[in-house]
């Protein structure tokens, strides 16, 4: 294969190229899965330890999709470290927008911390700056 040939394979997709971008969508897709479900185990493998009672949730928000967990957090009164560096620039600001109505409600507050990082806290976590 010439380096013509690798190139017109870069801009002009096959079919069979195609078929290999799904398997490996799919492969990463899966993977996903098994991080969330490594993520449940280390929660309830924590949250059985003597002596520990409240965590705090450090998030990497790619997309406002990802709200619904964030949101899981907060509506089981757990702090949530928010960072943003990763979100997509047009859902960044409605992603913080909306867990401030979510956080509010649950009588906590949100504050930025750092250059796109956030910290959710329920009502029983006061956050204090020196």
């Amino acid at each position: 294969m010439g380096v013509f040939d690798k190139v017109k394979g870069w801009l002009f997709e096959d079919d069979t190229d195609s078929q290999g971008r799904e398997e490996r969508d799919q492969e990463y897709e899966e993977s996903e899965s098994d991080n969330v479900r490594d993520y449940e185990r280390d929660y309830q493998s924590a949250k059985s330890r003597e002596g520990i009672d409240a965590f705090v949730i450090l998030v990497k928000p790619e997309k406002f999709a990802d709200v619904e967990e964030i949101c899981r957090h907060v509506k089981e009164g757990r702090a949530v470290i928010l960072n943003t560096e990763n979100t997509v620039p047009e859902d960044k600001q409605r992603l913080i927008d909306f867990l401030s109505g979510v956080v509010l409600a649950k009588d906590g507050m949100i504050a930025k911390i750092y250059q796109n990082v956030y910290i959710c806290s329920p009502k029983n976590i006061g956050v204090v700056e020196e």
